[in-house]
């Protein structure tokens, strides 16, 4: 049920007065007059007007067996006068302008029949004002409607607001390690995989970067489900990109058939992403990037920050993984609508899960490079070691970093 200001009944009564007036001033007039009033040479009519939120629109049924209104009650007034002829259309108004005028029923009856008649020299001039009136009050119609839907985008954006303000309260701490681990990685990481020529890693990690930034953007904004799909993106395309520089650098010879095979995958998948590549399973990215020497060093430094874990380090990737993608796929009602704006709201518990599930991608990405390219890290942790403490940042613990240089 639309609900407006301007009721049926008002409606209903201010039609009746008008159609009375508008007979009683007609009924005089020399034929050639009474012509130029499509309405009343059909009389009795049946009106039926269209009640939005904003407006009314007058339709009328010629020849009824009697005089009657019925006011009904739509979501909005037609953009333009129909075309089909078996329609009948005499007013279009605001309803705040009726608001101001429901006892000038009679006056605007006769307004209308003295100004048709007065323009009756120059009718098809007046017929083409009415209709730029019946324009200029649909612009405005639709200008109000647009105001009305921005205003109230406008609060959702707000109650995102909100939901910063109150993770900046309860969480700066963590947002803080977020944003130092991201910026060391763009200022010390990224330069130390151009020297070591990992070109897939070099390539991708910049949006990884932004990517990681924007997460933590909607995170911080109350937007949890986007901002864990982004995760996923994350850690797909880290180590789709760590897979391509370990091949190409460490299973194969420079100049070898093999490496230009694996270069030119590398580089459409760089450039253009092209080439589908399978990320889970036995034949996947990871299957291939994680292999039986790597994934045992890898799981005995997974043990030390961990209680329990999978019996295999790739077993606890593709788990994060699928973790992961419920956030991307459509799992029916129990998500419906989460990724709207109307949502954005702080939890505290989403957001310290939002913060544990980042840590963890960083922590599988650290173990990863740390075991396929020890000597990238080994610099980076000296170019950290530099820094000032309030700068430094650790992507693992001395004792896993141990465990995996010693392999």
């Amino acid at each position: 049920m639309v609900i407006v200001a301007l009721t049926k009944d008002q409606l209903k009564k201010f039609i009746e007065e008008y159609f009375s007036e508008y007979q009683k001033l007609i009924e005089p007039l020399s034929p050639n007059h009474k012509d130029l009033f499509k309405a009343y040479k059909v009389f009795p009519i049946k009106v039926i007007a269209h009640l939005s939120e904003k407006g009314n629109l007058w339709e009328y049924i010629p020849n009824s067996e009697k005089f009657e209104v019925e006011v009904q009650e739509i979501p909005e007034i037609p953009e333009i006068f129909p075309k089909d002829k078996n329609k009948h259309y005499l007013y279009f108004y605001l309803n705040k302008y009726l608001e101001k005028n429901l006892d000038k029923a009679k006056d605007l009856a006769k307004r209308s029949v003295y100004d048709i008649i007065a323009d009756y020299e120059n009718y098809e001039q007046y017929q083409q004002e009415l209709a730029e009136n019946y324009e200029r009050q649909y612009a405005e119609y639709i200008e109000d409607g647009i105001k009305d839907v921005v205003k109230g985008y406008s609060n959702y954006i707000q109650s995102a607001c909100k939901a910063k303000k109150q993770s900046l309260e309860t969480n700066r701490n963590d947002i803080f390690e977020v944003v130092s681990i991201i910026e060391r990685l763009r200022e010390h990481l990224i330069e130390e995989l151009l020297i070591a020529n990992c070109q897939a890693s070099f390539a991708a990690m910049e949006e990884i970067m932004q990517d990681m930034e924007s997460a933590l953007f909607l995170a911080i904004h109350g937007k949890y489900p986007p901002a864990n799909a982004l995760l996923r993106r994350i850690l797909e395309n880290s180590l789709t990109a760590l897979y391509f520089d370990h091949k190409i650098n460490n299973c194969c010879k420079v100049g070898s058939r093999t490496y230009e095979a694996q270069s030119k995958r590398r580089d459409n998948w760089v450039n253009s992403s092209k080439g589908r590549l399978i990320f889970t399973g036995d034949f996947g990215v990871l299957a291939d990037l994680i292999d039986p020497d790597t994934d045992y060093s890898a799981l005995d430094a997974l043990k030390l920050t961990k209680s329990t874990v999978p019996k295999t380090f790739k077993a606890y990737v593709e788990q994060t993984y699928r973790d992961l993608c419920k956030y991307v796929h459509y799992r029916g009602l129990e998500l419906i609508d989460r990724f709207s704006i109307e949502f954005a709201k702080f939890d505290k518990k989403e957001f310290e899960d939002w913060i544990s599930r980042f840590k963890q991608l960083i922590e599988i990405y650290a173990i990863l490079i740390t075991a396929v390219f020890p000597e990238v890290i080994k610099k980076f942790n000296k170019r950290i070691g530099e820094l000032e403490p309030m700068e430094q940042i650790s992507l693992l613990s001395e004792q896993q970093f141990d465990k995996l240089f010693k392999r």
